[in-house]
Order: C-alpha cells, then structure tokens, then sequence
C-alpha cells in the first residue's frame, strides 16, 4: 500500500517510516524541509509540503491508500494553525479517496475534557479529521521511553545517574517506545473496520519509577537512582529553561501544571494501560524496558570512557 507519513522528520515520524519500508510499504515521508532518506539501501519518497499549503497537501495525496499523521504539539506551538492542517488533510484525504487516517495523538487524550488544552487541540483534531467522513483509528500513547534520551530527562541520567521524571513514588506507567507506536499504527492500517475508535496504548510493562531504574540500571550495567520530581518543582524548573526563547511562559506553565497534575492523579490513571485487550486486536510484539535500553548506549558513556582513557594517559 502506499502510506503518506505526514511528519516523517520528527522523532515519531522517523520510527514509522522504516517500519512501513520494511513491511514492503510504498512510503511518502513528508515534512516542511525533508532530507533524502533510505532504509536498508532503499530510497525513500521524500516530499517537502508545509501544512499552510493547501495545493501541496492535496497534490501529495494522490494516489495514497493509507495516511500516517503526526502533528505538532500545541503545548509549545500556536494551536490554531495545527487544527487548520488536520482539517485540510482530512478534507485533502477526503478527496483523495483515502481509505483510512490513522492518527497519532503523542499523548493520553481522555474521552472527559479536564481543561487542558493540548489534549482538547488533539480531541478537536480529531473530530474534524472524522467529521470528513473518512475512516481514523486513533492510536494515543502514553510516556515515551525515548523521552529520557532527549531534552531535560537527559541531563540526570547523563550527569548524575539519576532518573528524573515528573511521576509520583506509586505511579504506575505503562512506558512505550516510538517503534511500537509505529508497530502499532500499523498493525491498524491493516483494520479498517476499527476506524471511529481511539486506542489508549502503551508497553508490555507497567513500572514505577524506582521499579524503571531497575531495569535500565540492569540494561546498562550502571546503577542509576531516581528522583519522583514533583509537580510545582517540574514547572518552576521548566518555567526557568523557557526563559529568553519568546514563548508564552505562563500560559504554558500553567498547562503543564494541569497536564501532570492530572497524570498523577487521575482516578482514571492515564498512564496505566492494560495493552492485552488492545493487541487481541491490534497484534504486535511490544519492546520491553530492558530491550529497549540495550539496543541504545548509555547515555554519557562515550564521554566517560574517552575521559578515563584521557587520565590513563597523563
């Protein structure tokens, strides 16, 4: 089938186009500036398209079966131009004869609204893309593990051996990775008949975050501690990083307040997902936290060998 990745740049994107490629999947990756891509020696379609850009969407739909989307969070961007595009791709898709959008939320999206505004965005997304009349299936994870390999999860772990994350002690999270968001979404693509539902995904394991560092202490062959950050300590630390980048600071602060509250505290517990109803019927074989951990390096540890290979040295 050919399979239009829409934000095949970004780190989701970039999961989902060698998963397709390999399954033997004609792939059209698209994003505002795309750079040439290969998989196994393979080239890959690689379209620019910005999502303001109406002619260039719809031009990029013909011919495709299956739409991958993937958009900009709305946490950190302007909202109103991120639903414009979910619009103007369902309408695009719609016109194309597309069979089927299967949408990548990047985040919980509960069915009851809890005035949080990245997850109404998503939900009104997703309701335009329905609205067309074409067939979604809406896949939405929980946390990412690859997040602690990226951005201000890194440093701890990095600089300290210290996993820190925005999780109460007795929070329990269903951790996924980015390839089996992708392994998901397309064992999807292969459902049609289970478009108009919205799957809650995460992995094979769910962990606390003492029981987490356990298992990449034991993949990495380096104790790690952990640090249940909390809240208020989270968003004034975020509140301090954002600082001189010209973004809204405190409308985003305040959302991500109400975003990990609601995380930590939810009757509903966002972040626990029982994956066995959902891979009866979306069957893949999900990554393990340890699995995970071992096909990466450590993080630091190129650094602190060529360091001691440094002082062996002097």
């Amino acid at each position: 089938m050919r399979v239009v990745v829409f934000g095949a740049s970004g780190v989701q994107g970039a999961h989902q186009v060698p998963v397709l490629a390999r399954a033997g999947h004609g792939v059209v990756a698209v994003s505002r500036n795309p750079k040439p891509l290969e998989v196994d020696g393979k080239r890959i379609e690689a379209t620019a398209v910005d999502f303001t850009n109406e002619a260039a969407i719809c031009d990029v739909l013909k011919g495709a079966n299956i739409i991958f989307l993937n958009l900009p969070s709305t946490s950190f961007n302007q909202s109103g131009p991120i639903i414009a595009a979910a619009k103007a791709i369902g309408e695009a898709a719609k016109e194309a004869g597309v069979r089927l959008i299967v949408f990548n939320t990047s985040m919980p999206v509960p069915d009851a609204p809890q005035d949080i505004k990245a997850q109404d965005d998503r939900r009104e997304m997703r309701r335009l893309l329905r609205e067309t009349g074409v067939p979604v299936i809406s896949i939405q994870p929980v946390v990412y593990l690859d997040n602690l390999l990226e951005g201000w999860a890194l440093p701890p772990i990095r600089d300290r051996d210290t996993v820190v994350y925005c999780h109460k002690p007795d929070l329990q999270v269903s951790w996924i990775c980015h390839h089996d968001v992708a392994q998901l979404m397309m064992a999807a693509m292969h459902r049609p008949e289970l478009a108009g539902r919205n799957f809650p995904v995460g992995g094979p394991e769910t962990v606390r975050l003492e029981q987490l560092a356990e298992k990449l202490s034991r993949a990495w062959g380096r104790k790690l501690d952990y640090e249940c950050q909390t809240v208020p300590d989270f968003c004034d630390k975020i509140s301090k990083t954002m600082q001189g980048r010209g973004l809204e600071t405190d409308r985003i602060v305040n959302q991500m307040f109400k975003a990990y509250t609601y995380y930590n505290e939810a009757e509903d517990e966002p972040f626990n997902i029982d994956m066995g109803p959902v891979l009866k019927e979306l069957p893949v074989q999900l990554t393990p936290v340890e699995e995970w951990a071992k096909r990466r390096s450590p993080p630091g540890w190129l650094g602190r060998i060529c360091a001691h290979l440094l002082q062996m040295t002097i």
